[in-house]
Order: structure tokens, then sequence, then C-alpha cells
């Protein structure tokens, strides 16, 4: 029983599982009736925007099931961000597909029918159903949303499929399949219950694996990190700031020892404690900085005394540059979109001399023509050039905005940027710059980023640094506050306007 935890350990255990699993089995069957969709959807594509390949989006959507027989319509239209989507479905259906009206009331759609709509220019994604099919207002936004996200990215098959398969779960589900709600929230609660109790244990021991594997590989190395650490010169700027972590990795590795010891003394049952989620977690977060600074420490000794691996070492130093460059780029990809009248040209020549420089500094470092020192500087100086003509770019580009919503758009924009330079985004890893691709550790870099091990351990050294938040952030703040308006979570609601002529189907759109 000791090897289990001990007695008291296992009865918590026990009588937690139990009390979840008797909630769950009475849970009536009948919440989760109908048990099955089995009818295929008759599919049809109206592609009229153009962005999709109907043979295939057909194929997908036609893997649907429903509870009941559905012609399951797709439209893409061109409709502008300030029209009435509905009106625009609405006029479609009755000039191009009649049969989409009820012969018998033509103020309602036909029985039967279910149509997604997106335009790709407006921004417009709406949903309409046959009064047999319909569903309420809050499920028809749910619908909608189910394809925002992928709309968003420019996937439009891919969010038409979500919504279909959203359609699928909603349509024909009788009201009472949704009564019971007390019987639900006992078996919901008996089921978290239980899965969290579980999922405490099993999380905590996977945590303290993961702290034992970096624990031993920073025992394994210590001695070698010591060594390598003697050869950093502590005159040398980068180098310095280097040593400074290293004097803070010594002290947490003795903490982290001891938090090791007390934590072994577990057993069987006692890791279900929700107390071990965070105590596990933790460590295994300090384990893992600590194995990844001794990597810093070994590439600052590598390229500062240009041993056999500095090139290795350099390569990795370049990762953060080449992601910004990358990101720096999609900004430019995106305002050349946006057709604002803002030039890109200038910044995209100065990026790709840069990028191209970058190479030369690696050749130059070969030749021992530049110290690594001064190599790093500058990667420093083009990493500060990059983020600048970053914030400048984009301010400039949301300033051209004439649009209804500039306003709004300006005043996101200046939330977002604000929130971009405090933020400790991690860096990916990865860069596209042209058709050249790459991947890296920024956790290991010696010039410090929002992503290096020991972040907290560099003192003054990181104030040089500590905005050094990869510029993708400031980017995607960018694309948020150039598509913002005030009604980017509503839209014509159910309404079809005058122009509808009294026509009451159901159905909804939304702008994403």
């Amino acid at each position: 029983m000791v090897a289990l935890g001990g007695l008291r350990s296992v009865l918590a255990l026990t009588s937690k599982t139990a009390v979840g699993v008797l909630l769950i089995a009475l849970a009536p069957l009948m919440i989760l009736w109908p048990f099955g969709r089995t009818h295929a959807p008759q599919v049809e594509i109206h592609d009229e925007y153009g962005v999709l390949q109907p043979a295939a989006v057909e194929d997908r959507l036609s893997d649907l099931r429903f509870r009941q027989d559905v012609t399951l319509a797709v439209v893409t239209l061109d409709a502008d961000y300030s029209a009435n989507f509905n009106l625009e479905v609405l006029t479609y259906a009755r000039e191009n597909q009649p049969q989409w009206i009820s012969a018998e009331d033509p103020n309602y759609w036909a029985d039967g029918l279910v149509i997604l709509a997106v335009s790709p220019s407006g921004r417009w994604v709406g949903v309409y159903f046959g009064e047999d099919v319909k569903v309420d207002t809050a499920t028809q936004g749910g619908i909608q949303e189910a394809g925002k996200n992928a709309f968003r990215d420019g996937d439009w098959a891919g969010g038409l499929v979500d919504m279909g398969r959203e359609a699928a779960l909603a349509v024909g589900k009788p009201a009472f399949a949704r009564a019971g709600v007390v019987w639900v929230v006992g078996a919901i609660a008996g089921l978290f219950g239980t899965v969290s109790v579980w999922w405490a244990g099993l999380m905590s021991r996977g945590r303290y694996r993961r702290a034992e594997r970096h624990y031993a590989n920073v025992t394994r190395d210590w001695e070698e990190t010591e060594v390598l650490a003697r050869t950093v010169p502590e005159n040398e700027p980068h180098g310095a700031q280097v040593l400074i972590r290293y004097s803070w990795f010594r002290g947490r590795y003795f903490d982290l020892t001891k938090k090791m010891q007390e934590i072994s003394i577990n057993k069987g049952a006692d890791w279900f404690r929700f107390r071990n989620i965070g105590l596990t977690g933790s460590i295994a977060e300090e384990a893992a900085t600590l194995d990844e600074l001794d990597d810093t420490i070994a590439n600052a000794s590598a390229l500062l005394t240009m041993s056999s691996t500095w090139r290795e070492v350099w390569n990795n130093e370049l990762g953060p540059v080449y992601e910004d460059a990358a990101a720096f780029e999609s900004l430019c990809d995106q305002i050349d979109r946006k057709a604002l009248g803002v030039s890109t040209l200038e910044q995209r020549a100065w990026l790709r001399t840069t990028v191209n420089g970058l190479g030369q500094w690696t050749a130059d470092l070969e030749a021992r023509r530049v110290t690594p020192s001064a190599a790093l500087d500058h990667l420093d100086s083009v990493s500060e050039k990059i983020r600048s003509r970053a914030m400048d770019l984009s301010q400039q580009a949301i300033s051209a905005d004439q649009s209804a919503s500039a306003d709004l758009r300006k005043k996101r924009y200046k939330e977002v940027r604000k929130s971009w330079k405090k933020s400790s985004d991690p860096y990916a890893g990865t860069w596209r710059v042209g058709d050249t691709t790459g991947t890296y550790h920024p956790a290991s870099t010696i010039r410090l980023n929002s992503s290096s091990a020991g972040l907290e351990g560099a003192g003054p050294a990181k104030g040089s640094a500590s905005g050094f938040a990869p510029v993708a952030g400031l980017v995607t703040g960018y694309s948020t506050a150039a598509n913002w308006s005030a009604s980017t979570s509503s839209g014509s609601g159910g309404s079809y306007g005058g122009g509808g002529g009294g026509f009451s189907g159901a159905g909804s759109s939304s702008h994403f």
C-alpha cells in the first residue's frame, strides 16, 4: 500500500473516480437522441466569385450526414462590405435559383433547403434555411462562426465545409433533445471531475519525468558547462551578458536540485493531487530553461572563441533576424494587397540588400576580417532597423486608410502596437525569406530575444533587448487593425431590408 501512495491517497482517488462515473452513468440516454445522422445532402455549388474548386467542395460536403433530407446549397458572391448581404443572397436566388424560393409561399425559403453563403470581397458570411429545417438565431450565429477562422485565412472551401459540418449537427435536432439540463450538468460535472482527477495525476507524473530528463542533461553536462563558461570573454558585451545568465543558472540549479528531491518522494496515488499540477509544471519549466541555457553558454564559447562549431552557432544567431525579415516581407505583401497607395518598393529593396548582406558577414567571419563581437553587434543593428522600418511602414499604411472605419482602425492599431511593444511572445524558430527557408533554436541564441533561456536572469543586460519580441506580432496586430470595423462581429442579422419585399425566410449573416 505504501508503494501506491498510502491508504489515504488510494481511498481519495477511488472515491473521486467512483462519484464521477456514477454521475455520468445516471445521465439519461435521451439527451443523446437522435443517435445518428444518416441522410446525405444533395449538394449544389454556385461559385459566382470564383474562389472554389466546385467538385472538391461538393465531394467534401457530400460526406456530411444530416438527420433528414436536405439540399445543401453553397454560393459565393461579390457583395460590398456595406451591402445588405441577406438581400444580396435573396436577389441572387430570385434571379438565378428560383427553386430556392418556396412555391407555396414566396416569402420563405423552400423546404429542405440550407444555404451557405460567403462574400470574400465584402467579408460576409450567411446561412439560410427552409421552414422545415430552420434553426434559432443563436444556432445560425454558431454556424457562421464555425467558418470564420478559415475565411480569415483565405481558406474559402475549408470555411464552407466547417459551416456545413456545424449545420449538420444542428438541423433537425428536436427541442426535447436539449432538455434535462440538470442531468446534463450532472453528467458533465461527473465527467469533468473524473477526467480532472486522472488528468492531474497523469499530467503531474509526465511533467516530473520531463523535468527529470532535463535535470539529468544539466547534471551530466555540469562540468563541461563550467569549463566552457571560463572560455567566454568577460570584457566582451555579449559574453558578459551570457555570463550574467550563467551566474543565475548556477543558483537556479541548486534550487532545482532541492525541489526535485522533495517531489521525488511521491508514490502512486500521491500524484493525483491537484496541488502537484502547478508544482511539477514549474519544476519542468525551470529544468527545461536550465537545459537550454547550458546550450547558450556552449554557443557563446564556440562563437566568441571561433572554435570548430562557430558556423553552426552563427547560423542560429541569424535565425531571429531572418524570422523578423520574413515578417517584414509579409507586412509589405499585406499593404500591397490593401491598395492604399503606400509604396513598399523602397522597403523591399532595403530588405533584400540587407538580407543578402548577411551572407557577406558570414564570409567575413570565416576569413577573420571581422570579430564575432562586431558580427553580433551588426545583427543587433539589423534587428533594430527591421523593427523600426516595420513600425514606420505599418503606421504609414494605417494612416493612409480613408475608409469609413479609418478612425476605428487607427485607434485599434495604436492599441495593438502598444501591446506588442510590451509583448513576450516567443519566436517560432522557423523563417521563409523569398524562396529560402530555415529553422533554428531561439532559446539558445547568444543575443537576447523574447524566447531566450534565462532571460529573467539577464539583469541589467536585458535592458537593451527587453522589447525584442518578434516582428510577426506587429504584423498580426496591423492586420487585425487594418480590417477592424464596428460591425466585425455583427452584420445585417436576419433582415432583408426594404428590397426584400416582405420576405421572411429564416437566416442571417455577419462579417468575419
